[in-house]
C-alpha cells in the first residue's frame, strides 16, 4: 500500500471512532444504551481498517446507559491526535511526491 492510501485509511478509522464517541455521548441518558467503540486492525501492506464495532459489557445505570464521559473524552482526544497525525503524514507524502515530480521535470 502506498503512503497516501495508508494515511487515508488511518483518517477513515479515526473518523469512525470520533463518530462513535459522539454517538455514545449523545446517548448518555438513553435507557439501556451500551457504549460502542471501533476495533482497529493493522493491514499487512500498511495502513489500518476498522474491523468491527465493540459494545461495552459494563452494566448500564438504571434509567440510563453505561457511557463514561471521562472515557469518551480520552477517546475523542486520542482519535483527534491520530487524525491530525495522519493529516501530517499525508502532507509529508504530498511534499515527497512534489519533490519527485520536480526532479523528473
Amino acid at each position: 500500500m502506498d503512503g497516501i492510501s495508508a494515511g487515508v485509511s488511518g483518517i477513515g478509522v479515526s473518523a469512525q471512532g470520533i463518530a462513535l464517541s459522539a454517538n455514545n455521548v449523545a446517548n448518555l441518558n438513553s435507557d439501556g444504551y451500551r457504549a460502542k467503540s471501533v476495533r482497529q486492525q493493522d493491514l499487512e501492506q500498511g495502513g489500518v481498517r476498522a474491523s468491527g464495532i465493540s459494545e461495552s459489557q459494563e452494566p448500564t445505570n438504571p434509567g440510563g446507559s453505561n457511557v463514561d464521559l471521562a472515557t469518551e473524552a480520552v477517546n475523542l482526544d486520542t482519535r483527534g491526535i491520530s487524525y491530525q497525525a495522519d493529516l501530517k503524514f499525508l502532507q509529508a507524502q504530498q511534499n515527497i511526491l512534489g519533490v519527485a515530480l520536480d526532479m523528473k521535470a
